[in-house]
């Protein structure tokens, strides 16, 4: 069954882990950013840097700090957690079987997340889900 606390914390480990141990971290940190469909300035109000400091970041001009890795991975994984939920509700419904969306005070609090940053995190990880639907709901629907 998907278990929300070690769904976030392995994609806090591959996020995080892919970037330090990354020989051109700047380029992971783009992709990873892409892959979900966030933009520079979406990521860049998450980790409450301006757009213009993203774009540097990503295209070498200046090296990420620690803090700003840390708050990424987080980031990202909140989104993946959201996209996730949201492939087993689908799921689930789809089966016949009851599906119960976490409230987003749960989710704040499992998160230590702003709601405004849930928010928009939750934004990210619908938008995520409905580009690549098919391949979440494998994922999902081999762990239900």
């Amino acid at each position: 069954m998907y278990n929300v606390e070690e769904e976030y914390l392995k994609y806090v480990e591959n996020v995080g882990g892919r970037i330090i141990s990354s020989e051109n971290p700047m380029a992971d940190i783009k992709k990873t950013r892409a892959a979900l469909g966030i933009t520079q300035e979406e990521i860049g109000k998450l980790v409450k840097l301006r757009r213009e400091t993203i774009s540097r970041i990503e295209n070498g001009i200046i090296n990420p700090t620690f803090e700003f890795v840390k708050k990424k991975k987080k980031t990202i994984a909140v989104a993946k957690v959201i996209r996730d939920l949201q492939a087993l509700e689908e799921v689930l419904m789809l089966s016949g079987r009851t599906a119960s969306s976490l409230p987003p005070s749960l989710l704040r609090l499992c998160f230590n997340i702003s709601l405004q940053d849930l928010k928009l995190a939750s934004e990210i990880g619908v938008r995520s889900y409905q580009r690549s639907k098919a391949k979440i709901i494998k994922k999902i629907k081999s762990e239900v």
